[in-house]
């Protein structure tokens, strides 16, 4: 039976971005990661999906490591004005800003939480691996936004505008894959209007938003609040954004680099398993042979 595929909407081009804002000097600063970054995304996506792959887990490993750069900026943005984090001292107008940046709709933890939970439901994987490195690169992130929480601005420009952006390509590779590969249950003929959407797909819904606009208003909206960092940000801390950006795609960059190196260490000890469980049987088939001679002997 040929797969079902699913549905998804074309997002509306965006206009150009004013080549003096922040959002245009972070594009131009991390020009040169962003399409490296693209290309080993690009080579490496389809090896995770169907037909290279039968299951989720490959896919869910890559998914787990970038959901948690997601998990602990939006956690640091909600503690935004939190008791814990002003410790006795005032909020700053900077973070009530930043606070009321994000328009409602934009957050993607919740749904990345309920996409994770999915495919750990599908590989029987609860907790995907988290190398040392991996560990480091995020406590690190915690401090740096800790320290200058502006930084925020890079996290949700750079993180954000990807969804809405390589997002919507990757969920069409997503989609391509079938209601099978997602669900474990074969698709069956259906009419056009009665495919099911990729809003409401488990495994990544992250990458869709509520509404007729597939979250194009929300992407509007955001854009709007971000202009006015332009009058409420120093020199120095829009270098401060634009560096965290450059360091966020080199993080992101080195990810990858990081998850080449556990799935080639993961085939290895695969093809090692078979190899040492070929010797075990021979050895076994071995000693069974002496056995049985020596007590015909």
């Amino acid at each position: 039976m040929a797969k079902e595929q699913l549905l998804t909407p074309s997002p509306s081009p965006s206009p150009p971005i004013p080549t003096s804002t922040l959002p245009a000097q972070i594009n131009a600063a991390t020009r040169k990661q962003h399409t490296l970054l693209n290309r080993l995304i690009i080579d490496r996506l389809p090896l995770a999906l169907p037909p290279h792959a039968s299951d989720l887990a490959l896919l869910g490993q890559g998914l787990a490591a970038f959901s948690r750069i997601f998990l602990v900026f939006e956690e640091a943005w909600d503690a935004l004005g939190s008791e814990d984090r002003m410790a006795g001292r005032s909020e700053t107008a900077s973070e009530r800003w930043l606070a009321t940046l994000r328009p409602k709709g934009l957050r993607r933890s919740a749904r990345l939480k309920n996409d994770m939970e999915h495919i750990a439901q599908r590989t029987g994987v609860r907790n995907f691996a988290t190398t040392p490195a991996q560990t480091a690169m995020l406590e690190r992130m915690r401090v740096e936004i800790q320290l200058k929480p502006h930084i925020l601005i890079a996290y949700g420009w750079v993180m954000y505008m990807a969804i809405f952006s390589g997002g919507r390509w990757i969920r069409q590779q997503f989609a391509d894959a079938g209601v099978e590969f997602w669900t474990a249950q074969p698709g069956s003929a259906q009419s056009e209007q009665e495919k099911v959407p990729s809003s409401v797909m488990p495994g990544f819904s992250f990458l869709s938003f509520e509404g007729e606009q597939d979250g194009e208003d929300i992407k509007a909206e955001f854009k709007a609040r971000l202009a006015e960092a332009d009058s409420l940000s120093t020199q120095d801390q829009r270098q401060d954004v634009i560096d965290a950006a450059q360091s966020l795609f080199e993080d992101c960059i080195a990810l990858v680099e990081i998850l080449d190196r556990e799935v080639l260490r993961q085939k290895v000890w695969s093809k090692l398993r078979v190899i040492l469980g070929c010797i075990t049987v021979a050895l076994i088939t071995i000693l069974l042979y002496c056995f049985c001679y020596s007590g015909v002997a």
